[in-house]
């Protein structure tokens, strides 16, 4: 235990060691050789108040007290340099400091005083004393004293042999004086000495190597305690140190104290920056460097926050100094209008005899704030050669400072001489009509790194953004213009801020990440355009991207000449400029489902909340039409209410895609989980609803299911709808159903839910009667799109899926209901309900999936496979007529099948096998098919109901290891979870002999 205290105490000092290395006066000392700093300016009064106690700045808590009647007057503008002082009245003002061992007992001391005397007469007038008596030798360490002839006087150890004084140099009242004493024990001859302004005034021969331990205390005022002739004098520091130092430690604390107050060196100046003509940088001086005799100091704070270390190329006669312009800073950032940056408040200058190299520079950052203010772009120290911190010199430079804890730090520092630095860090990247400055991109601008940074746009400018970006938030002051690229992302992490234009263009989009309502604002507008149909008869289903006061009026729509106009006649007008919609088509819908009554007529002035959906028919002009959306862009929290059994027209209310799997997986427990966009056919005609001709493509989890369309483009052996299935993301205004779950609720837009993504590139489908294939994102689930087409060449698309959420029930977000009543229809039939897509846990070749067909017009029929994703090589699949025990191979080609009005409800069916009866000869000649899920994790037999008397399977790795053998079969599927990826061989052993199969496990 013993050994732990004093190993404790060994680490402790240690660390104290490190810890005020470089902190004492200038940077000189720490706690361990610096007995005692007595700052002025470190007390905080009124001024002219009595001063009980002086606080000790070493760290070593030797603050000077004064009783009652002795104390000294606290001076808080003096004639140092406008710096606080204490003045002793030369009565009866004196301050103790008690005794401690580090005040003497040594074999060096250096004791620093800067004072003003205000009573000098000769008489004996002390600036320090350890002491009792003057003639206790036993008791007697030292005293600094002004007596005959005004010369300054030093006793050590002994008042008769070892006094001498600085004659012929006197001193006289209300000069301000910066004076050294000092001793070294370690020297043959002139152990000590007094110092005047940096010069050496008088020296003499101590015959002890050592100040006497003495037990009195420490004495301002006074060659000892309550000696009769009191000193009158402004103190403004006072500093010991238990040692002798060195001549370039020296020339440091000299440095320091004369910027600080003014007082002028008559030998080595070194730091000049203090001069009125330098910019007064007074305060928080320090230094390092190597003297002309070869000492050094090489590590520096002081009292301030700035260190500097470990010069690369110290040289005798080499000094580096800084001192600051603030004496009492409050650390704060404000924007340098040059450089558009965060700058600190408070700017340091260098002085420099000759060349000590480059250095390791470091900032105390615990006082400044810096939470929430500078994090992706680095905190940066700047080097200038004007105070203004333009950065446009040549020899300006940059580094970026390494934050660990609370230092900043940059290595490896050129410091040329007189030169201004600070540290600032970026918060803003500005477009000032000419230039972007501070983005990470290309020229300056913003790139996909720059989330922390503020995007402003300057008032009266333009500024293009070509590449993708990604910031905090967004400015554009008033009259500014902010135009994205067609195809760019603008992505904001916070608000939006507008006072001027944000114009889309194109395909670009906006995108904000932050959760919660929004806080966008402004009086000025983003602009977004969309493409919609110009069909006279045909419905755009919309939902707008911004607001005006919080609403959207569809009278607030333009084309590129204005605003819409508005008439009640049944057709628009595409001459007129701008052009003129009907207001008779204007309409939301939010009640029961299939109920034609429930469609809400809406005007051109209804305030519609974002989110809410509503048709408009088209223009009638050649082409398609463009519609431009103008408002503060909507952002944030949406919320909806649906009753139970409802249908509602809603749509993506922000200016950027809609993830459809976030939207319905956010949802799932107010909605059944599919989302229903109307489409009609290009063809229509008639504003008649009996001659309305379209139908609704379908978008859930499982995958998107194309509208009921026009399939003239139907090729032989692959139908496929002239309509795409809607891909995962919703474009921009577009409006779309969904449908209630039991239960209702409040259907939910936010944040979250936006991405990005483009109609051109086929990630996002606008159901706008402009034909568009695209291909459903792929996945690793098996999917089947399967089309069926009148003999009118209407062709309906429905959809197969595996996933392993889904079960052989009904299952939200998954299965789909079918939203359409056609005369001529195909659905699957699942415990009495029609689904347009199904959605099975995995894929079993046993299955038999009923479809439901309703047929008005008699004809021929054809059935074909659009598209499949992920379907295992070799299985088949089959339109069985169950009736006639007949089976159509739809990976063979499309199929026609002749079929006469009526309901046919579980007569077709969709199988993965054929039922037939083989001959010995073929089941002898018959190949093992076998298949891996993946989804269920399962190999797959597609035909072991061919092989008679199945004896057992066996399965082996690649190096013939056998890892499963089952003596019975119960099953088409083997689970081989278990096994890792690779080749395995399967044998199966029958009456016919062995079949062999190889499956890949992936």
């Amino acid at each position: 235990m013993k050994y732990f205290k004093l190993l404790l105490v060994f680490s402790i000092l240690l660390f104290l060691n490190k810890g005020y290395a470089q902190f004492g006066p200038g940077g000189v000392g720490n706690s361990t050789s610096n007995g005692l700093w007595l700052k002025a300016d470190d007390i905080s009064q009124t001024n002219s108040t009595p001063v009980v106690t002086w606080n000790d700045a070493s760290g070593n808590n030797n603050n000077a007290t004064a009783a009652v009647n002795e104390q000294p007057l606290f001076v808080s503008n003096s004639s140092f340099n406008g710096m606080p002082a204490i003045r002793l009245d030369g009565i009866n003002d004196q301050m103790v400091i008690a005794d401690t061992d580090i005040l003497d007992g040594t074999n060096g001391i250096t004791i620093f005083a800067a004072i003003r005397p205000n009573n000098l007469d000769g008489a004996p007038r002390g600036i320090l004393g350890k002491r009792i008596t003057f003639n206790d030798a036993p008791t007697y360490a030292y005293s600094w004293f002004f007596h005959t002839s005004n010369y300054l006087n030093l006793d050590i150890n002994n008042y008769n042999h070892n006094r001498f004084n600085s004659n012929p140099t006197n001193f006289s009242n209300t000069n301000n004086y910066l004076l050294k004493m000092g001793f070294d024990g370690s020297l043959a001859t002139n152990q000590a000495y007094i110092y005047n302004a940096g010069s050496l005034i008088a020296q003499s021969n101590i015959p002890e190597s050592t100040i006497t331990n003495s037990p009195a205390d420490l004495v301002l005022g006074g060659l000892n305690y309550n000696y009769s002739n009191r000193f009158g004098a402004d103190y403004a520091e006072v500093i010991q140190f238990n040692y002798s130092l060195n001549l370039a430690e020296e020339i440091i604390v000299n440095n320091y104290l004369s910027a600080k107050y003014n007082i002028s060196l008559t030998s080595n100046d070194l730091y000049t920056r203090d001069n009125s003509g330098a910019g007064n940088f007074d305060y928080h001086v320090a230094g390092i460097g190597q003297a002309t005799d070869g000492s050094n100091h090489t590590d520096s704070q002081g009292t301030g926050i700035v260190r500097v270390s470990n010069p690369r190329d110290l040289q005798n006669d080499e000094f580096l100094f800084w001192g600051e312009e603030s004496q009492n800073p409050t650390y704060t950032f404000s924007t340098n209008t040059i450089t558009h940056t965060e700058q600190l408040n408070s700017v340091w200058r260098i002085g420099r005899r000759n060349n000590v190299g480059r250095v390791d520079i470091s900032f105390d950052i615990s006082g400044i704030d810096l939470s929430g203010k500078q994090s992706c772009q680095p905190l940066q120290l700047i080097l200038d050669d004007d105070a203004d911190f333009s950065m446009t010199d040549a020899n300006d430079e940059v580094y970026d400072l390494t934050i660990s804890g609370t230092t900043a730090t940059a290595t490896n520092v050129r410091m040329r001489n007189n030169r201004y630095f600070t540290i600032r860090y970026a918060d803003e990247i500005i477009w000032n009509g000419s230039n972007f400055c501070n983005g990470s991109g290309a020229g300056n601008a913003p790139d996909h790194t720059d989330e922390c940074l503020k995007l402003t746009v300057q008032s009266g400018t333009s500024a293009t953004l070509t590449s993708n970006a990604h910031v905090r938030e967004i400015e554009v002051e008033s009259g500014a213009t902010l135009i994205i690229d067609d195809g760019v992302l603008l992505e904001v992490e916070d608000l939006v801020h507008t006072n001027g234009i944000i114009d889309l263009q194109g395909e670009a989009q906006l995108i904000q990440n932050h959760t919660g309502t929004t806080s966008n604002c402004g009086t000025g507008i983003l602009i977004k355009r969309q493409q919609g149909t110009s069909n006279l008869y045909n419905y755009n289903y919309w939902s707008s991207p911004v607001n005006n006061g919080g609403t959207w009026q569809i009278g607030d729509i333009e084309d590129s000449n204005g605003v819409i106009n508005f008439h009640s006649s049944a057709d628009a007008d595409h001459t007129t400029t701008p052009i003129t919609l009907s207001s008779r088509w204007l309409y939301s819908y939010n009640g029961l489902s299939n109920t034609y009554a429930i469609w809400n007529i809406l005007t051109p002035s209804s305030a519609l909340t974002p989110g809410i959906g509503y048709t408009m028919k088209g223009s009638g002009v050649s082409g398609v039409q463009e519609y431009i959306f103008r408002g503060i862009p909507n952002d944030g929290d949406y919320s909806i209410p649906i009753a139970a059994g409802d249908d509602i027209l809603i749509g993506n209310p922000y200016p950027s895609a809609l993830d459809a799997d976030q939207f319905i997986n956010d949802n799932l427990s107010v909605i059944d989980g599919s989302l229903y966009f109307w489409e009609q056919f290009t063809t229509n005609n008639s504003h008649n609803l009996q001659d309305y001709e379209g139908g609704y493509s379908i978008r859930n989890l499982m995958m998107g299911t194309a509208a009921t369309a026009d399939a003239s483009g139907l090729t032989s052996g692959n139908g496929t709808a002239s309509k795409p299935a809607p891909e995962q993301y919703i474009p921009v205004g577009q409006g779309f159903f969904v449908r209630a779950s039991a239960s209702g609720g409040n259907i939910q837009f936010n944040n979250a839910q936006r991405f990005f993504a483009r109609e051109s590139l086929n990630e996002a489908v606008f159901y706008k009667g402009k034909t568009k294939k695209s291909s459903a994102k792929k996945d690793e689930r098996t999917k089947i799109w399967f089309s069926f087409t009148e003999p009118n060449i209407v062709t309906k698309q429905f959809g197969l899926g595996y996933d392993t959420n889904a079960t052989k029930e009904y299952d939200k977000g998954y299965d789909a209901l079918a939203n359409e009543d056609l005369k001529n229809d195909v659905n699957w039939f699942l415990n009495g309900e029609e689904l347009t897509i199904q959605a099975l846990p995995s894929l079993d070749i046993n299955d038999e999936l009923a479809l439901k067909i309703k047929i008005a017009d008699e004809g021929f029929y054809r059935f074909a496979i659009d598209k499949i994703e992920n379907l295992p090589q070799g299985l088949g699949v089959f339109l069985k007529d169950k009736n006639s025990n007949t089976y159509y191979d739809l990976n063979a080609d499309l199929v026609e099948i002749y079929l006469e009005a009526g309901d046919y409800d579980n007569q077709f069916f969709i199988v993965f096998k054929e039922n037939q009866s083989l001959s010995a000869e073929t089941i002898e000649s018959e190949k093992l098919s076998v298949f891996y899920d993946k989804n269920s994790k399962d190999i797959v037999f597609n035909n072991l109901d061919k092989f008679n008397n199945l004896k057992g399977i066996k399965l082996f790795n690649s190096i013939g290891q056998e890892v499963i053998n089952l003596n019975s079969v119960v099953s088409n599927n083997i689970n081989v979870s278990h096994l890792s990826e690779g080749v395995y061989i399967i044998n199966v052993d029958t009456d016919n002999g062995v079949k062999t199969a190889k499956v890949l496990k992936f």
